[in-house]
Parts: structure tokens; C-alpha cells; sequence
């Protein structure tokens, strides 16, 4: 069980109060020599956040204090802290004994990007295919950053045009949608399912300008996600949610009250 401490509390490990408890010898000495302090890590994204779990090496301690690296400290012989940035940090540990305390070396641990963590789940480590989430009420709808559904308030569940709903889009991690109309194109100027639009296009990927955690602006002209008339002239897609089966995106930077489109997509 981890347990945080502030960093008042984390203060008290370096002062005589935490060894007033401690046995003695009749000359007022500690007992024995100081043991090293070390550990091991084992880490795995959750979410869009890093789970790192810490295990101390060294025995008998009685109390294990570990800096993380970010700011929070915790306790316990092993602690599970989660970070929610990426980068290097670098945790230690100290153990108190009888005998005293033992601070570890810090260890560095490269923590990945959020924007990595987001590609990963968006190409499943290699490609990965997505539809509109045809099941969820509103997959679409359209307004501006401030009033997402101004314009347009979206549809019921099941309720997308049969062309719009089977179209499939493949993100690949070498920044590549291809997109499968499945036979027709829903083309929002007419509304109708028209001659399929099928094609590739590259994207650039990275951080979000605005709201979202990450963002992709596609290359080819014409190109799109979700709906043909989605962010048109940027072709600028912000990801504001996304896990291993459903994906919300953003279309257009919403700059100067610009208008949006906020698509839903699940993992075919």
C-alpha cells in the first residue's frame, strides 16, 4: 500500500525524533552498521499515465521513505505512484534501521511523453482501424471550443447514414490514414452517400495546440475524419480523449471562435 507524505512529514526522517523509539546500548550508541539502501522498478502505461511500482532490495529496514522524482515522496518496502508527465525523473529511497539511515543512489527513469502514450493507443503499436461509434448517442456534433454542440446537436445512436457509419479509418505508426469508404462516401454538402472519397493521406503527430492531449493535421487536400466537412481548410484533428476502444476527436483549432466538430470513434 503506498501511503504519501507531505514534505513536512518527509522532514521528520532526517531528525533524532524517528530513532527515539530505537533500542540502544548501554553507551548510547545505535546498534550495527548501516546496510545499503537500493531497488528495482517495473513500469506500464495506464491510461494516458505512466504506473511505476518500486521494490526495495534491502532487508529489514523498518521504515522505507522514497522520493519519486516529481515533487511526492511516499513509504512501504514497495510503493506503486503513478506519473501523469513524461520525461526523466529521478526517485531514490532511504531506509532507516536501528543503525541509522541509508539513502540510495537516485536512479533515472525515462518516462514516456503523454503524446507517445497517445500514438501508441491511436496505431495500436502498429496500425489500428476505427469507425464512427455508431452506438453512442451524438458521435457527431458541431459548434464552437466555447459551445461544442452550438450548431448541430448530433444524432441518436444507430442513427448515422449506413455509408458514413462502415467507413474506416487506419492510423499506422508511420503517420499514414488510409481511409476505406466500404463503397460510398457520405458528403456532407449534399447529404447524400455519393462516389466513395477512399485514399491515403500522411499526417504530422504531436502535441495539442489547445484543449486535447495530442493532435494530428493531415497532408492531402480533401482529406478527412469522420465527416467531409470537418475542419476542411486546417484538417487539424485534436484528440481530447482515448483509450484501448473509443477515441474522441476535435476537428479544427477552434481559433477565433472558428467552428468545431467533436467526433466519436470505436476500435473496429
Amino acid at each position: 500500500m503506498k501511503t504519501t507524505w507531505n514534505k513536512a512529514a518527509w522532514a521528520l526522517l532526517a531528525t533524532p525524533l524517528l530513532f527515539a523509539s530505537c533500542d540502544k546500548e548501554d553507551t548510547g550508541k545505535l546498534e550495527g552498521a548501516i546496510p545499503a539502501s537500493g531497488f528495482t522498478t517495473t513500469s506500464r502505461s495506464v491510461g494516458l499515465t505512466t504506473e511505476v511500482t518500486f521494490t526495495a532490495t534491502n532487508q529489514d529496514g523498518f521504515l522505507y521513505q522514497w522520493e519519486f522524482g516529481d515533487g511526492t515522496v511516499g513509504s512501504g518496502k514497495q510503493v506503486t505512484h503513478v506519473y501523469s508527465k513524461g520525461g526523466p525523473v529521478m526517485p531514490r529511497l532511504i531506509t532507516a534501521y536501528r543503525s541509522g539511515t541509508s539513502v540510495s543512489e537516485q536512479q533515472t527513469i525515462v518516462l514516456p511523453e503523454v503524446t507517445d502514450i497517445v500514438k501508441n493507443l491511436l496505431t495500436g503499436g502498429s496500425s489500428r482501424t476505427w469507425k464512427l461509434d455508431n452506438t453512442a448517442n451524438a458521435p457527431i456534433v458541431v459548434g464552437t471550443e466555447a459551445n461544442p454542440s452550438e450548431y448541430f446537436a448530433g444524432v441518436k445512436a444507430g442513427e448515422l447514414p449506413a455509408c458514413q457509419s462502415d467507413d474506416e479509418y487506419t492510423f499506422s505508426t508511420n503517420n499514414v490514414l488510409k481511409y476505406d469508404a466500404k463503397g460510398e462516401t457520405f458528403t456532407a454538402g449534399s447529404f447524400a452517400c455519393l462516389a466513395p472519397q477512399t485514399g491515403d493521406t500522411n499526417f504530422t503527430f504531436g502535441a495539442a495546440t489547445g484543449a486535447g492531449f495530442a493532435q494530428l493535421t493531415l497532408a492531402r487536400a480533401g482529406a478527412f475524419i469522420g465527416t467531409t466537412d470537418a475542419s476542411p481548410t486546417e484538417q487539424v484533428y485534436r484528440i481530447l480523449a482515448i483509450d484501448n476502444q473509443k477515441m474522441t476527436l476535435r476537428a479544427g483549432s477552434g481559433r477565433n471562435n472558428g467552428t468545431v466538430f467533436t467526433i466519436k470513434l470505436a476500435v473496429k
